[in-house]
């Protein structure tokens, strides 16, 4: 069976050892930890496949040790393959919550400090290049987030800006959209529709197609 590749960053071997070192833990959790280790690829790649490239070693690396914080104190009672499925599963939901909520904090509160979020953040004993392109086009997708508020803020209400934004940069289905923010299906279409008739007035300057 073939095995992925280490991501994010085509890392060459796994850095579980140096988040997690398995010396910490109590004899008695070694063995369900050795499930976790063994597992490790088949965690991330679910994470990846949730939650993208840019945001799997941020979400991966937290689960991982959050998980090995709990088996310091000992095996869990449950399956260890139900428990740290369980684990991911919720910090992939936690992860879209979050996005949701930073959206609404953009686009009805104004947040001008993301800027200077945008630089990847390096993990202990594994060096980080900073890819210019890719924090750019994120700088760059922002603003152009923010000129969609100032010119749909009349057309749009904010909640159909938030599913928009959702949809448009995030990548989020409508009833994915509509799930986070508790809103029917329909009106995240609704959102789309009117944001894209605005643009073929504005004479396709928001770049709905």
């Amino acid at each position: 069976m073939q095995r992925f590749p280490w991501i994010p960053g085509q890392r060459g071997e796994s850095i579980l050892p140096l988040l997690c070192p398995e010396k910490d833990l109590p004899e008695k959790s070694l063995a369900q930890w050795g499930y976790i280790a063994d597992n490790e690829r088949s965690f991330r790649r679910h994470v990846l496949v949730n939650v993208g490239e840019v945001h799997e070693g941020d979400v991966s690396d937290k689960t991982f040790q959050s998980l090995h914080g709990r088996l310091k104190k000992g095996p869990v009672e449950d399956k260890i393959k139900d428990y740290a499925w369980k684990s991911f599963h919720n910090a992939v939901s936690k992860f879209h919550s979050v996005l949701a909520k930073q959206r609404k904090r953009e686009l009805l509160i104004g947040d001008e400090t993301w800027a200077l979020d945008e630089a990847p953040m390096p993990v202990a004993g594994y060096p980080v290049d900073f890819d210019l392109d890719s924090v750019a086009a994120t700088v760059a997708a922002r603003l152009e987030m923010k000129h969609y508020k100032e010119t749909l803020s009349n057309e749009l209400s904010p909640g159909e800006l938030i599913a928009l934004a959702l949809v448009k940069f995030d990548g989020y289905t409508s009833p994915q959209a509509a799930e986070l923010l508790g809103i029917t299906d329909g009106a995240v279409r609704n959102a789309v529709g009117r944001a894209k008739a605005k643009a073929k007035e504005a004479g396709g300057e928001l770049g709905l197609a």
